[in-house]
């Protein structure tokens, strides 16, 4: 059997709450992998096991490295407690890997049966010996290492050796911080801003705002394949399509172009009010960053958060849009985020909006609005539908079919 152990790191520190974490994280686990096959995954105080039969360790580890409350983690390999055995082991694993005449090596040993007539010290020496005499040209490097192997002994179990370790993306895991709706546009903050707040827990569902006739169902698609990339880091996740055009065209006849931004980001706000109470959520999350354009200065949230009580949660608030865009390129949204097809905000996009609205004139505008009607129509004719990792294979093989 397979193994991998992996460490928790901040999930460490939970107390009593510690058993719901841990189950949320193996929910998370057992689905990513459900594809290649069963896994068994036992939780410990601190570590928890991932076991499994056939899949090759490489596959495991990928899904593995984006799962949000996971520190770090190793594939482990299991043998007796007997050091001549777990010599072999560590000379086996080191043969399976390319070694350069510059690296260098560490044993790092840890006896928890304090039965095992070898101690810690004894351990690394002896199995340091061992390896050293096979490989001669690896010189034993304390502090930074090429290759550490740690041989763990433990009391009620074999020993454990592991030579490869892999970096998660740490956080909490996924549903464990509560649940949000992400404002979800076509460009390139919202999608990190989804990603910021999967690593932070939150479990999120979708809403994008579309104007059909005036935006096309390629930016539609879109955003729909930003949130597949989302729930690779996460789970299936629920995509609403809010119908905007009636409300972007009553705000067009009816309030000055320079306040129409603020008007409809009002709009939204009362909108994703009413979504949150259908939705048994707690948070709004969007892709707000300081300064970046006329609507997310202080001045313009101050008037556009006056609608609502909830909490708005804002991850890239202090982030810059090259900061922004290397996160893109990382978890894989930089591509499609880049596709040429616009959203409701872009097509609808004052020429000189204001950055310092006050709230009584926009208070004063809306009262030309039939507020209660137009959001009213725009949730009727919401549409829902789940979106989960496969999507984005799923439509290109639907298309490859009508070739």
């Amino acid at each position: 059997m397979k193994q991998i152990i992996i460490h928790y790191g901040e999930l460490s520190t939970k107390g009593k709450n510690r058993k719901m974490f841990q189950r949320k994280l193996a929910d998370q686990i057992r689905h990513l992998t459900k594809h290649l096959e069963k896994v068994t995954i036992q939780p410990e105080f601190d570590f928890m096991y991932v076991k499994w039969d056939e899949t090759p360790y490489e596959d495991i580890i990928e899904i593995l490295k984006n799962v949000p409350g996971i520190s770090r983690f190793e594939p482990v390999y299991q043998v007796d407690k007997d050091l001549d055995q777990i010599k072999a082991k560590a000379l086996e694993l080191f043969a399976a890997i390319e070694i350069a005449p510059s690296d260098t090596f560490k044993i790092v040993a840890k006896r928890q049966d304090k039965d095992f007539p070898y101690d810690s010290y004894a351990i690394q020496r002896e199995v340091g010996s061992a390896v050293g005499e096979v490989y001669q040209e690896m010189a034993v490097e304390m502090k930074r290492p090429t290759h550490k192997l740690t041989v763990s002994v433990h009391k009620d179990r074999d020993a454990y050796l592991s030579l490869n370790h892999y970096q998660g993306i740490g956080g909490m895991p996924y549903g464990s911080s509560g649940k949000g709706m992400l404002m979800l546009s076509g460009g390139f903050d919202s999608p990190i801003a989804g990603y910021q707040m999967i690593k932070r827990g939150l479990e999120l569902e979708a809403v994008h705002f579309s104007s059909p006739p005036y935006t096309s169902p390629q930016s539609l698609e879109k955003t729909k394949k930003l949130t597949s990339v989302l729930t690779q880091y996460g789970l299936p996740m629920k995509f609403h399509n809010v119908p905007f055009a009636k409300i972007q065209e009553a705000i067009r006849d009816n309030v000055p172009d320079q306040a129409s931004m603020t008007v409809t980001r009002r709009f939204m706000l009362r909108i994703m009010d009413e979504l949150l109470v259908q939705n048994k959520a707690q948070a709004i999350v969007n892709g707000e960053s300081l300064g970046q354009v006329a609507s997310q200065t202080i001045d313009s949230m101050v008037v556009i958060n006056e609608v609502t009580n909830t909490p708005v949660l804002r991850p890239l608030i202090a982030m810059d849009k090259t900061e922004i865009i290397e996160l893109a390129e990382k978890i894989g949204t930089h591509d499609i985020s880049n596709e040429p097809f616009e959203d409701c905000c872009t097509v609808f996009a004052p020429v000189a909006p204001h950055t310092k609205p006050k709230l009584a004139p926009i208070e004063e505008m809306e009262k030309r609005l039939d507020i209660e009607g137009l959001i009213a129509d725009a949730l009727a004719n919401t549409t829902v539908e789940t979106i989960d990792s496969d999507y984005i294979d799923n439509q290109q093989n639907q298309f490859a079919g009508l070739l």
